[in-house]
């Protein structure tokens, strides 16, 4: 999946905006609030592990000096996260990923600018890269969109998690009204299944690229392995109509599965 340039998914058009059959208008909050559906901008930066890496160097020699960077360039950067494969790809593929979290493009880009210009930044890049090398160049963009808090079936840890990802294309005479209308009905479902475990939480990702492989990306995020598979066992059990309708309106590929946790930005 390459880079090319940007697009935004219809989907997030309509969701943001009033239809043509005059829907009401869908309000966004602002990221971090209480309130949801929340409206904002993701960035995946691939990253590769060098021959230095563990957990504790990356916590000791590579984090502090990165939040002690976001002050000095007072960056409007929202919250960090890293997600890393379960399973290794090929040797020169990415380990996993950066997630930056932004309120909108317009901030993210602007960050980059100043981060990119900054001779500390490029120092610390430099002495880490035996540790983690992230190519921002490569980064994948999205409009990203998330309709509940994440702590609605229980308390959700942020420091330790596991995430699913599914790369979908709609099907044939589909769009993002379609989409717009299943997670309508997954919303109705969540409210009403109550024996569902938990915490559970998702978010839809509209491209800010162009590709023909995919239309959006779904993610969904789990406590822990366990976790992730005791939700999908009852939810075969109680979402079969959910699940049928949202095969009719996209073609998703098998997940691929990641080790997550927050990246503390202070």
């Amino acid at each position: 999946m390459k880079l090319i340039s940007s697009v935004i998914l219809s989907f997030f058009v309509f969701y943001a905006c009033s239809s043509a059959e005059s829907e009401a208008e869908v309000s966004f909050s602002t990221l971090g609030s209480e309130e949801y559906p929340q409206m904002f901008y993701m960035e995946y930066v691939p990253c590769q592990e060098g021959v230095y890496y563990t957990a504790e160097n990356f916590r000791n020699n590579v984090l502090p000096e990165w939040q002690d960077l976001l002050v000095e360039v007072n960056s409007p950067l929202v919250s960090s996260y890293g997600i890393q494969h379960f399973q290794r790809l090929n040797a020169d593929q990415e380990d996993g990923f950066w997630q930056l979290i932004w309120n909108t493009k317009k901030e993210a880009e602007a960050a980059w600018e100043i981060w990119n210009s900054n001779e500390n930044v490029a120092e610390w890049t430099e002495n880490t890269s035996d540790i983690l090398s992230c190519n921002e160049e490569q980064k994948f963009s999205f409009d990203a969109y998330i309709a509940r808090a994440g702590d609605t079936f229980g308390e959700f840890d942020s420091g330790d998690f596991v995430s699913e990802y599914y790369q979908c294309l709609y099907q044939e005479g589909k769009e993002g009204k379609d989409l717009r209308e299943i997670i309508n009905q997954l919303e109705a479902f969540l409210d009403s299944a109550q024996s569902l475990p938990g915490p559970f939480s998702y978010v839809i990702l509209g491209p800010d690229y162009e590709s023909d492989e995919v239309d959006f990306f779904w993610g969904n995020f789990y406590q822990s392995e366990e976790a992730r598979k005791a939700f999908e066992a009852e939810w075969q059990k109680l979402g079969p109509d959910v699940e049928d309708n949202w095969n009719m309106v996209s073609n998703c590929q098998e997940p691929r599965y990641y080790n997550s946790a927050e990246v503390p930005t202070s």
